[in-house]
């Protein structure tokens, strides 16, 4: 968990895309253009690189991963934007890194929109209407879009919160799994003190990553921390309650990692992180409640960044108390049924 709180938050410190270098080719060489290219340069999103050779050299920088999109101003752009007829542009860019990719048009739409409207508003001033009204009727309402519980629209923000819950729950599954796996049934009061103590050590990373790493890295939270609590408890009872069962069903330590590693990726696509439940078939849907991360994630984050009260997430908690009592007795069923049908497998 140490190694995970230093290392996994790195690659989304940045928060959003910046100076995605964009190769421009200017075949109109006009005022309007160059206003074109000014306003796309202008944008924290994009930096402009000149491709004075036209389209081939800009060709063969993008191939060369020099540029990451190339943006095509065609002849007769200002002509067609003075005849007040339509004037394209073309915009290229690698879909495969989506983010590159949504960044860099996002940036063209803008700048393409800003310089429309300035265009509209110097026509009807020209036409004799009054500044002020001609601004406004070339524009006549600005969005100004602010994500409410994450201001600055950045990936870290939205995914380490979340991303920590699917980790905790692995690290927790793969630890008692390999320490429990295939080894004698526990009796008597250490049915108990097992699971307690992992749910106590697992509370210290509870704080680690909920309430310490956002504070290191900035991340935005409003929650109250005994909120946090009253839904992660309940969390990592399901979760260990999960563990124990799993270990008890997989009779080898080595079966518990390979099963958890497989079924790795697909929990975090269900999560809801990466795709949104609701696109989900209703049977996927359902069959990943099993998984105590697909209702503590969404509530976790809800308490904690969001701000939310505990009545907000309170079915939430009880299927995950639901969750708890179902695997602890599957868990219990599968040590008795080993306890009476064949003899233990010797410790280590």
């Amino acid at each position: 968990m140490v190694v995970y709180s230093m290392l996994y938050p790195q690659p989304y410190l940045g928060e959003v895309v910046r100076n995605i270098p964009v190769a421009v080719v200017d075949q109109d060489g006009s005022t309007a253009s160059r206003d074109l290219i000014r306003r796309l340069d202008a944008s924290e999103a994009v930096q402009v690189v000149p491709a004075a050779g036209g389209f081939p050299e800009a060709q063969a920088l993008f191939f060369a991963r020099k540029v990451s999109g190339i943006v095509l101003i065609p002849p007769q752009f200002e002509h067609d934007l003075l005849d007040g007829t339509a004037a394209p542009i073309a915009a290229y860019g690698d879909a495969g890194y989506f983010m590159d990719y949504g960044a860099m048009m996002g940036a063209v739409g803008d700048a393409a929109r800003s310089l429309g409207a300035g265009i509209r508003q110097a026509r009807l001033t020209g036409m004799g209407v009054d500044a002020a009204v001609a601004e406004t009727l070339a524009a006549p309402m600005t969005v100004t879009s602010v994500a409410l519980f994450n201001p600055q629209g950045g990936y870290a923000s939205y995914v380490i919160p979340a991303a920590f819950v699917l980790i905790l729950q692995q690290t927790l599954l793969m630890g008692i799994g390999i320490l429990h796996a295939g080894r004698r049934p526990a009796e008597g009061i250490d049915i108990i003190a097992a699971p307690l103590a992992y749910i106590l050590f697992y509370c210290l990373w509870i704080a680690v990553t909920q309430l310490l790493l956002p504070v290191v890295y900035g991340i935005p939270r409003l929650g109250v921390w005994w909120h946090l609590y009253a839904v992660a408890l309940p969390f990592l009872m399901a979760t260990c309650a999960m563990g124990f069962a799993l270990a008890q069903a997989v009779r080898s330590r080595e079966g518990v990692v390979f099963f958890l590693v497989v079924v790795g990726l697909p929990l975090f696509f269900l999560s809801g992180i990466s795709w949104p439940l609701e696109s989900t078939p209703t049977l996927i849907r359902t069959a990943a409640l099993l998984v105590p991360s697909t209702t503590a994630l969404s509530a976790i984050v809800q308490v904690d960044q969001m701000g939310a009260g505990l009545n907000a997430v309170t079915g939430k908690v009880l299927l995950l108390l639901a969750l708890t009592v179902g695997y602890t007795l599957i868990a219990l069923a599968l040590h008795w049924l080993r306890a009476t049908r064949s003899p233990a497998r010797p410790e280590g």
